[in-house]
């Protein structure tokens, strides 16, 4: 976008690192010569920790391209790991091996394969994990095991792991006492000073063929410096939106104006710092740009010219603060000042205590980690066939029908059974009664050439009640009843019924009983007469 501007062969600051740009600074230059040197001789395993931005990823790099045509290099960029499996097919990937549908197992013994000597024309494996503060404490000690192959005595894998300040405090955990025994080389990396970011952006402009004079000021310099820390990543993104807003307004070469209006369009602030319009030294920084916080009437000892004057010396903070007068009216005795100058004393040894002690979190909490062993299935992870219910209405009526009962036999009963077997229309009765024409007491006279009505008198018969079976249960053998219906002139819808089988009707003769007799049957059957 700017190149043509500016006249560059290239973009000289970009977001990821490159390896044809590197600066080799005072803190990162002897870092990659440890480490390429513990590589080549095997050493052991080696460690890079150092804050964001200060160039890890950009060494891991350098010492992969230095390594890979005498070793297999893996380069794991990502620590978001979650399993032993993962980790073996993240290696596997990087080697161009098979890592699908493969097991744990089937993994490692692919990488132990490719590891042994004469397998492929390397020396071995150089794995470089970086951001390997994100690794759990398991995945660290799996890699400590990839390290420990050695066959014939030869060791087949070069280890470096890099990442933030949490890396080293995690290497303290007692579970990982063994991978700490074999680091070797520790590189520290931090931010440049100034005049470091000074050589860096020159060097990055002159990598792509521009004077860097033309490009930046040195005023343009000192401002990159403050607003980026010395942090190479920032200084990248502050120059190159320096470049593109100067091109945008066609400005050349880029000031410190520049450069505190691309650092507040990055920020989206406002501008961090103004200079006074006769701002020449970098280093020197006055009181007037320094604000600190704290009580105005707070007061100091008396210095001698203070003291010879009869006046009270200001605080420190008070004095940092411009155009903030402090007045007392008398002089504190010299007790209490030299009282307060005690506790003052032990105040700041405290804070600088608090500030020097370094105590891990593993060595004040272990660390708690939820594993899960692989060889057992997930009980979540299996497809379940979708539940149906069946209701079966045959086994709940089944289960709702009565137990079976003794059947009981009476002679009302059987009477009432034989009458409607005998009424039933779906068959004829077993002996058709005899039709007769005559004319009851209550009718009268049919006229002359009417047709009589005839009358039905049923034929006294032995019938047999039905017999009905239940399983379990033994059957009776009902008892033969005669029924003969008798008719009388008042009760034409009486039925008389003779029980031959009961002993104390045996012999004697049926009773009538009119309906209007009731009363008096019911009253004698009380009296017991």
């Amino acid at each position: 976008m700017y190149e043509e501007f500016f006249a560059l062969n290239e973009r000289p600051f970009t977001a990821a690192p490159r390896t044809e740009l590197y600066f080799p600074s005072r803190i990162v230059e002897p870092a990659r010569q440890m480490l390429e040197r513990t590589i080549e001789r095997a050493e052991g395993a080696a460690l890079i920790v150092g804050p964001a931005g200060t160039g890890k990823t950009l060494l891991c790099r350098m010492l992969a391209e230095k390594f890979r045509g005498r070793f297999d290099v893996a380069l794991l960029t990502n620590g978001r790991l979650p399993s032993r499996r993962a980790l073996l097919q993240a290696i596997l990937f990087e080697l161009g091996m098979p890592y699908r549908r493969l097991d744990e197992g089937e993994l490692r013994l692919a990488l132990l394969d490719r590891l042994q000597p004469g397998a492929s024309a390397s020396e071995g494996l150089l794995l470089i994990v970086d951001e390997a503060h994100m690794l759990p404490l398991r995945l660290l000690e799996e890699v400590r095991l990839i390290t420990d192959f050695m066959p014939q005595g030869s060791p087949r894998v070069r280890l470096v792991l890099a990442g933030a300040a949490a890396l080293e405090e995690r290497m303290t955990a007692p579970r990982l006492n063994s991978l700490q025994q074999r680091i070797t080389a520790r590189a520290y990396l931090e931010a440049l000073d100034r005049q470091e970011t000074y050589a860096y952006v020159r060097h990055q402009l002159s990598a792509c063929g521009v004077e860097p004079h033309s490009v930046f000021t040195d005023a343009a310099l000192e401002a990159i410096y403050r607003a980026g820390d010395g942090l190479p990543r920032l200084v990248n993104q502050i120059c190159d939106h320096a470049l593109i807003m100067a091109c945008a307004g066609e400005v050349k070469p880029v000031d410190a104006a520049g450069i505190e209006e691309a650092w507040s369009d990055l920020q989206q602030l406002p501008t961090p710092w103004s200079e006074a319009p006769g701002y020449s030294d970098p280093t020197a920084v006055s009181n007037d740009s320094v604000v600190e916080f704290g009580l105005l009437d707070d007061v100091g000892p008396l210095d001698d010219a203070a003291g010879a004057a009869g006046r009270p010396h200001a605080s420190p903070v008070a004095a940092a603060i411009p155009e903030a007068t402090v007045e007392v009216d008398e002089v504190l005795p010299v007790d209490v000042e030299r009282e307060t100058d005690e506790k003052l004393s032990e105040l700041e040894a405290h804070l600088a205590d608090w500030a020097t002690d370094y105590v891990p979190v593993v060595a004040k909490q272990p660390e708690v980690e939820l594993m899960l062993t692989e060889q057992r299935r997930d009980p979540f992870a299996e497809d379940f066939v979708e539940e149906v219910t069946i209701v079966d209405r045959y086994a709940q009526a089944e289960r709702s029908r009565p137990a079976p009962r003794v059947q009981v036999y009476s002679a009302e009963g059987r009477a009432l059974s034989s009458l409607l077997e005998a009424r039933r229309t779906d068959r004829p009765a077993a002996t058709p009664p005899v039709a007769e024409v005559a004319p009851t007491r209550s009718e009268s006279p049919a006229p002359t050439g009417a047709v009589p009505r005839p009358v039905l008198r049923p034929q006294p018969q032995a019938v047999r009640a039905p017999i009905v079976e239940f399983p379990g249960v033994d059957a009776v053998e009902p008892e033969e009843l005669t029924i003969t219906p008798r008719r009388s002139s008042g009760d034409a819808d009486m039925i008389i019924v003779e029980d031959e089988g009961h002993e104390a009707l045996r012999g004697s003769e049926a009773v009538v009983v009119r309906k209007q007799e009731y009363r008096q049957l019911f009253a004698r059957l009380r009296r017991g007469s």
